[in-house]
């Protein structure tokens, strides 16, 4: 059975973004998640565009520099 990278990665994002439940920077990310580097952006990417993760400041060109995890509200 093949091992699905990209999910293992951006499943390290997610896990790294559920201890960081203020925000962190995309860097920060980089260097301590365990994601592949290059696989980063484009799962940062997939995970906004699904409404998983917010970004709260973004460089000129547009690529994501702070972000957070977008808590689910509970409705009782």
């Amino acid at each position: 059975m093949a091992t699905d990278y990209k999910h293992r990665d951006t499943l390290l994002i997610l896990h790294y973004l559920q201890q960081h439940k203020e925000g962190t920077s995309v860097d920060a990310i980089l260097q301590h998640s365990g994601a592949d580097r290059l696989r980063i952006y484009p799962a940062l990417f997939e995970l906004e565009q699904d409404g998983r993760l917010e970004v709260l400041e973004r460089e000129v060109l547009g690529a994501p520099i702070l972000i957070r995890k977008i808590q689910k509200m509970k409705i009782s």
